[in-house]
């Protein structure tokens, strides 16, 4: 690898196609964690990567060392190796001169849920999957709608919290709503934190009658909080989450459903067809569809 590196060798895609003659291999690089969104991208790519008896390759990683410049070739070298056929990138933030080897080479890459101009990502509009469960919350007649968000994640690309913030926030300024910063809270990415500091909002004098959450985990902080606090749901309070995990449908959450499981398989029937022909498409960002699933938490 070293000797790779220092004669600069670029492979050339179109003639390592026509050469090969086994399954393809595919590398995933994913934040090193375990929450559920995560979890059922990689399971949408695994489902496509079996149905092109492809292999697939997990390399779960600290997004802080691949920051550190003395790791920033390891991206690049998953492409030289000659041992990998395409790339999927996941939530990862990733420095532009990380990927020039990739770029240079056409390497078969797509990203999920990070950019990069010379190359095709997928992505959701936090912003308008905020709008339609804030503006849910106010069909449904509840008037004093707050936000729990959570704390940024070391591990991931952006901070899609604030994101779908500010489309809360944009939501109810639409609607002639006032905000009111008191009503929103930022614990961290878990249930225990946020039933922690949902519990203090619920007790307080300006209790809100709604919470539209960020994240689906942090939903359900939120619903054992009233539970304890004996608050009903939808009754006393509406609750709505955002991502559609698979326990949402279990515990009856309102959530904004994003392509967690498509996402990840779109990305990887991507990179098949990238494998066959490298120019097959100029690079692009694919905005996909998000829906709110109503169930009984409003």
């Amino acid at each position: 690898m070293e000797a790779v590196h220092k004669l600069s060798y670029t492979p050339d895609m179109e003639a390592a196609a026509r050469a090969r003659h086994h399954n393809d291999r595919i590398a995933v690089v994913a934040p090193l964690n375990t929450y559920p969104g995560f979890t059922q991208r990689l399971q949408g790519i695994s489902s496509a990567l079996d149905e092109l008896q492809s292999e697939l390759i997990i390399f779960q990683i600290d997004a802080q060392k691949i920051l550190n410049p003395q790791n920033n070739k390891f991206l690049d070298s998953l492409a030289s190796s000659g041992r990998y056929d395409g790339l999927i990138i996941m939530s990862l933030p990733i420095n532009g001169q990380d990927l020039t080897r990739i770029s240079s080479t056409k390497f078969p890459t797509t990203l999920i849920e990070t950019s990069d101009t010379r190359f095709t990502s997928f992505k959701v509009d936090n912003s308008e999957g905020a709008r339609l469960g804030v503006q849910h919350l106010i069909d449904r007649g509840y008037k004093n709608i707050g936000y729990v968000g959570f704390n940024p994640l070391p591990s991931y690309s952006s901070n899609p919290s604030k994101e779908r913030e500010q489309g809360y926030i944009n939501t109810l300024l639409e609607n002639g709503r006032k905000v009111n910063p008191e009503l929103i809270i930022t614990p961290d990415y878990s249930i225990e934190d946020s039933r922690i500091k949902a519990t203090e909002l619920l007790k307080s004098s300006n209790r809100p009658d709604a919470l539209f959450c960020g994240v689906d985990i942090n939903a359900l902080g939120v619903l054992r909080a009233a539970e304890e606090l004996g608050i009903k749901v939808p009754g006393d309070l509406g609750v709505v989450g955002f991502d559609d995990i698979d326990i949402a449908d279990y515990m009856g959450l309102t959530t904004v459903k994003q392509q967690l499981h498509g996402s990840g398989k779109e990305a990887a029937l991507l990179v098949n067809k990238l494998i066959k022909d490298p120019l097959m498409s100029e690079p692009r960002e694919i905005c996909l569809p998000l829906e709110l699933i109503i169930r009984r938490s409003t």
